[in-house]
């Protein structure tokens, strides 16, 4: 980050002090602290900063951000509470900044959404984007403070659980566009219904000015029939044929998909280095992003091609003999039906394994939702599913009422790692795929020392 005084970091959180120190970093980890840095301290589930705010001081911090403590010492910068003033802070330093700046929001897709509009505008501006999914209230503001002078773009990718949580965010981060990839259940606990999902995804227009546009995929029922006076709206999709950018006539062989694009009465070839007709949505989205940038087709097709997937987001690792799907860093009924439909398309010369965890933040929704996910990967013909997690019984049953060959239950993730490790063969392909908080990159790891 640029440098910025004490001065205006009090300033942007309603701390008046006229010190004219200069602050070239900003920490949120005792654990890491740079002399002269500004140490925040935040408060999580499990920690609380203001116990470390000491420990910080004396390795060389030069101030601390807190929201209580001794109110005679000067190192001290109170505010209401530390994470709203961090993301404060990060408001007024983007505020110093012109970049032209990509809101990403929705309930599935949104980080490789947004993987795939930096791999486009990467191809023609300097850009920034958010790393992994650091899309919170805490994880934006430290995206928003490595903007630098030479930034033309900024992608942004916004989360959230609660109503008002992305409206923070937007308002912090000022974007020019803003792109929804659609409304799913995720979240549903906490905000209700999906029509109260759109509510709080729609937040994301409090920090843009009119005339702003939205990108939003029409093949999602409620975002094809939102409408807004103060922001024009551009639509793609696969299935709805009257969007403003169409997706037809998509293969997929190889672990890569080429389909045709349509926009203007223009058709594309397009091909991504990925599977699944949710992917194609993302990279319509990409096509779209661009476009708003001036930038030309054949730039755009380039770049998506290039484009490589992040993550334990369906990375494809051949091992052994057979083909893994690390597809692990997260899970809502929306994305495992999607990678049910992905899987089914795929060519396997032997078994079809899901091996799938909990999805969790479903709320009352959960028992039902898990039955339909096991369900539809039976009808998608599956052929073994294996499951982990309290919730997932559900997803076991419905696979089995639909048929699936082979349909298990395991109590811990170590006994189901160790079945596959007993039943994978060469020409075998297993997907795992499950809650962020289910951490099944340990099944992974089991299996990759084992075979």
């Amino acid at each position: 980050m640029n440098t910025m005084t004490i001065k205006e970091i009090g300033a942007a959180v309603g701390f008046p002090i006229e010190d004219e120190a200069k602050i070239a970093v900003i920490s949120t980890d005792s654990r890491d602290i740079t002399p002269g840095c500004l140490f925040v301290a935040l408060r999580g589930e499990n920690f609380d900063g203001h116990q470390y705010v000491s420990s910080a001081l004396k390795q060389g911090a030069a101030f601390a951000l807190v929201d209580t403590g001794d109110k005679g010492d000067p190192r001290l910068i109170f505010c209401k509470d530390t994470e709203q003033g961090f993301l404060d802070i990060a408001g007024y330093y983007r505020s110093k900044f012109s970049p032209k700046v990509v809101a990403v929001t929705g309930s599935v897709g949104k980080t490789t959404t947004k993987e795939m509009i930096s791999a486009v505008l990467e191809a023609g501006f300097a850009t920034l984007k958010n790393k992994g999914n650091l899309n919170n209230r805490v994880g934006l503001p430290k995206t928003l403070l490595e903007l630098a002078e030479y930034h033309e773009a900024a992608v942004l990718e916004m989360g959230m659980n609660h109503f008002g949580e992305i409206s923070d965010l937007s308002h912090r981060g000022k974007p020019d566009m803003a792109v929804i990839t659609n409304i799913g259940v995720c979240h549903i606990e906490f905000l209700g219904s999906r029509e109260g999902i759109l509510k709080a995804k729609m937040e994301i227009r409090d920090g843009m000015a009119p005339g702003s546009p939205l990108i939003l995929c029409g093949d999602d029922d409620l975002l094809w029939a939102f409408q807004d006076e103060q922001h024009p709206i551009i639509t793609y999709g696969i299935t709805n044929q009257q969007c403003n950018i169409i997706g037809r006539d998509i293969v997929e062989k190889g672990g890569e998909t080429t389909f045709v694009l349509c926009c203007e009465g223009r058709e594309l070839t397009v091909k991504i280095p990925t599977f699944g007709e949710h992917n194609v949505r993302n990279a319509l989205a990409a096509y779209a992003v661009g476009k708003q940038f001036g930038m030309e087709d054949e730039a755009i097709v380039q770049a998506l091609a290039n484009y490589t997937p992040a993550g334990m987001r369906q990375r494809i690792v051949r091992h052994s003999g057979f083909t893994v799907v690390e597809d692990c860093y997260n899970c809502s009924p929306e994305s495992l039906k999607a990678a049910a439909a992905a899987f089914a398309s795929m060519e396997c010369e032997g078994k079809k394994i899901f091996a799938l965890g909990d999805m969790l933040e479903l709320g009352s929704h959960t028992a039902q939702a898990h039955y339909e996910c096991g369900l539809y990967a039976a009808q998608q013909g599956i052929d073994a599913v294996y499951c982990f997690g309290p919730a997932s019984q559900n997803t076991c049953r419905g696979a089995q009422e639909g048929g699936a060959p082979v349909a298990r239950h395991f109590s811990t993730k170590e006994e189901m790692a160790q079945a596959l490790v007993q039943q994978l063969t060469p020409g075998d392909i297993l997907w795992v795929k499950g809650s962020r908080g289910m951490a099944l990159e340990d099944v992974l790891s089991k299996i990759y020392k084992e075979r």
